[in-house]
C-alpha cells in the first residue's frame, strides 16, 4: 500500500484479478473479463524483466483512484458521501494508469470500458477525465467529452461539472473552475469540455484525453478520427471509450469490439498492442474453442457477468429483475433486455477458423528457394482498390500444406488504420508484412512486378483470381507467360478448398509461419452455407479484411480443380 493514500488499491485489483483469472469462478466473471484479468496479471510478471518495454508503478496506478475517491456522488443514496470504487472499478483504474513506458509517459492510450448500463460508466469516466486534466502532467491539458449529440456529450461532462461544484478542496487544490461549458484548470491552464459529433467543427482541438461515450451510437468513423488526428502533438494521448453494447452499426463500434476480442485472445503479437487495453463485461456466448456456454438470458446468476455492481447495488438488481420480466412476455422488450442489460451483442457471427488449432500450425516456412523443387499454386485477390490485395502461393510438401503471402496496401490505407489505432498497419509495412504499393489506391504495376519476379523462383502451375477487379492485371501476367484462371466466388469452388485447408490445420498439416496478417484475416474469416450446406467466405459479415485467406483458399481450390493437378484433399486426409 502506498503511504498517504486512502486504500490499498494495488492489493484490491490484485485480489479481483486472481479471483476472476480462476477457472473455479467462471460462472462470477465473463470470458472477456477472464482473459483482461489474466493479462494484467501476466504483464505484471513481464514488467520485472531488464528489457521489458514498460514497468509497473504502484504509486502512478494508486493515485488516479484516491483522488476519484475523495469525489462526491452526484445522484442516489449512498452509505458515504464520497465515492468508493467497486474492486472491478479499481482493477481497471490501476491497470490503465499503473503501467509506464521507459519514458515516464502511460503504457495504454486507448482503452474500453463496457459494460450493461448502470455500471457506473459516466461516473468512472468523469473521474478519470478530471484527474487526467489535473494531474496527469500535461502541458495545457485537454480533456473533451464526445458523443454523438451534444446531450450525450454533457453526461459525463455534467457530472464531472457537479463534482467540482461540490468539492471545495478540489476547487482550491487545483485551481478548477467550472463554466456553463467548460472546467478550466488554472494551475495548468486546462481546459475540459463536451463536444458532440460534427466532426467538421473540431479542427484545431489537440485533446490529451478524449472520453468517447456510448462508442456503440457513432454512425460514423469521423469524430473518432478528427479527435486521433488532432491528438498527433500529445504522446500518450488518452483515449478512452465508455459503452453499452448497441445494434449494428457501420460506425466504429463493431471493429472496435472484434479487436479488442482478439488483443484479449493472444491473437495478435504483444508488441503491436501494448498501447490498447480493454475490459468488456458481458455474459458469455457460446464458443467451443474458448469453452464457453451460452448464458441463459433469464439466470439472475449470470446477470454479475455484465453488470459488476449487482452486488453493491441491490436497486440495480431489482431494476435487472423487472426488466427481465417484461422481456420474457414482450419480444421487443428481450431484445432491448439483451443488449443493454446483459451487454450481448445485437448479433453474433461465429468465426470459421479455430483459432487454437490455427495458431498450432505456426511452424516455420521454408524459403522460397528451399520450396523450389515442389509444383505450387496461386491465388489473388485484388477485390479492394483501397485497401488490402493479397497473392498467396500453396505448396504440398511430404503431406504438410505450406503457404507464402504478399499483401499489398496503399499508404492511404496505412494512415488511416493507424490513425483509427487499431490494426497496426504501419508496423506490417516496417517489418515486411505488408508491402506498401501507390497512395490512395494500390499501384497494381507493383504487384505484377512482384508475382512476376515470384513466379521466376518457384514451379508456379496457375493462379486462380477473383474477377472482380482482377482481370487486367490476370491478363498481364498471361502476357508474362504466368497461367491465370479465374475462380468462382461461390460455394461450388470454395467448399472443397475450405474442406481441405480445414482437414490440414485441424490435423497439425499446415504451417504458416504465425503470419500476423494471414493470422488476422482467418480470425475475422465467417463462413456462409447455401441449402446443401456448402461452404463459402462470407465478405458482407466477417467483421474485417478476409482477402488474405480468400487468395489461400482459391490457391488450394485450383490445386484441386486443375487438370492434372495433385488432389491436396486426398494428399491431405491420406499423407504417405
Amino acid at each position: 500500500m502506498v503511504d498517504g493514500l486512502g486504500r490499498d488499491y494495488l492489493g484490491i485489483a490484485l485480489d479481483y484479478a486472481r479471483r476472476a483469472a480462476d477457472e473455479a469462478n467462471r460462472g462470477e466473471f465473463g470470458i472477456w473479463v477472464r482473459l483482461a484479468a489474466r493479462r494484467f496479471l501476466t504483464d505484471l510478471e513481464r514488467a520485472k524483466a531488464p528489457d521489458a518495454p514498460f514497468t509497473f508503478d504502484e504509486w502512478a496506478a494508486s493515485d488516479p483512484c484516491d483522488f476519484i475517491e475523495k469525489l462526491p456522488h452526484i445522484e442516489g443514496t449512498w452509505s458515504t458521501p464520497t465515492i468508493l470504487l467497486h474492486p472491478a472499478h479499481v482493477l481497471f483504474i490501476v491497470n490503465l494508469f499503473g503501467f509506464l513506458r521507459p519514458d515516464g509517459s502511460r503504457r495504454f492510450t486507448t482503452a474500453i470500458l463496457a459494460t450493461a448500463r448502470k455500471n457506473a460508466k459516466s461516473t468512472i469516466g468523469a473521474g478519470i477525465g478530471l484527474y487526467c486534466e489535473a494531474c496527469d502532467g500535461e502541458n495545457g491539458p485537454q480533456v473533451v467529452s464526445a458523443a454523438t449529440t451534444g446531450k450525450q456529450a454533457r453526461i459525463v461532462w455534467d457530472v464531472a461539472k457537479k463534482m467540482v461544484d461540490r468539492t471545495a478542496p478540489l476547487r482550491e487544490a487545483f485551481g478548477l473552475e467550472a463554466f456553463a461549458n467548460s472546467i478550466a484548470c488554472h494551475s495548468n491552464g486546462g481546459s475540459y469540455k463536451p463536444i458532440n459529433s460534427k466532426a467538421s467543427t473540431q479542427d484545431g482541438l489537440n485533446p490529451s484525453c478524449s472520453i468517447l461515450d456510448e462508442i456503440h451510437a457513432h454512425q460514423t468513423h469521423d469524430l473518432v478520427n478528427v479527435l486521433r488526428s488532432a491528438a498527433g502533438a500529445r504522446a500518450a494521448a488518452l483515449f478512452l471509450y465508455l459503452t453499452t453494447e448497441g445494434y449494428e452499426s457501420p460506425g466504429p463500434w463493431p471493429e472496435e469490439r472484434e479487436f479488442l476480442k482478439k488483443v484479449l485472445r493472444g491473437l495478435l503479437p504483444a508488441e503491436d498492442v501494448d498501447h490498447y487495453l480493454a475490459y468488456y463485461f458481458a455474459v458469455d456466448e457460446r464458443d467451443d474453442e474458448l469453452g464457453t456456454v451460452e448464458d441463459d438470458d433469464f439466470d439472475p446468476s449470470a446477470w454479475k457477468k455484465a453488470n459488476p455492481l449487482m452486488d453493491v447495488n441491490p436497486l440495480l438488481m431489482a431494476e435487472i429483475r423487472k426488466a427481465a420480466a417484461e422481456a420474457k412476455e414482450k419480444p421487443g422488450a428481450h431484445a432491448e433486455f439483451k443488449i443493454k442489460r446483459l451487454n450481448r451483442p445485437s448479433s453474433v457471427s461465429r468465426g470459421w477458423i479455430n483459432l487454437t488449432k490455427w495458431r498450432a500450425c505456426s511452424g516455420e516456412v521454408p524459403s522460397l528457394k528451399d520450396l523450389a523443387a515442389y509444383p505450387c499454386w496461386g491465388g489473388m485477390d485484388l477485390a479492394s482498390t483501397t485497401d488490402l490485395a493479397s497473392f498467396r502461393l500453396v505448396w504440398n510438401v511430404e503431406g504438410v500444406l505450406i503457404t507464402r503471402g504478399w499483401r499489398f496496401v496503399p499508404a492511404a490505407a496505412v494512415r488511416r488504420r493507424t490513425q483509427r489505432g487499431l490494426i497496426p498497419f504501419a508496423g506490417w509495412v516496417l517489418k515486411g508484412h505488408l508491402i506498401e504499393s501507390g497512395d490512395e489506391v494500390i499501384d497494381y504495376d507493383r504487384i505484377v512486378e512482384t508475382i512476376t519476379e515470384v513466379a521466376g523462383q518457384v514451379q508456379l502451375m496457375e493462379i486462380g483470381y477473383d474477377s472482380w477487379n482482377a482481370s487486367q492485371t490476370a491478363s498481364r501476367l498471361q502476357d508474362a507467360g504466368i497461367a491465370t484462371v479465374p475462380f468462382v466466388q461461390g460455394p461450388k469452388s470454395y467448399h472443397p478448398a475450405m474442406q481441405a485447408l480445414e482437414v490440414a490445420y485441424l490435423g497439425g498439416q499446415f504451417a504458416h509461419g504465425n503470419d500476423p496478417v494471414l493470422n488476422w484475416n482467418a480470425s475475422n474469416l465467417v463462413a456462409r452455407l447455401d441449402v446443401n450446406a456448402n461452404m463459402a467466405p462470407d465478405k458482407r459479415r466477417s467483421p474485417e479484411k478476409i482477402d488474405d485467406m480468400c487468395a489461400l483458399l482459391m490457391a488450394v481450390g485450383r490445386s484441386i480443380e486443375g487438370d492434372g493437378m495433385l488432389n491436396f484433399l486426398e494428399a491431405l486426409r491420406n499423407p504417405t
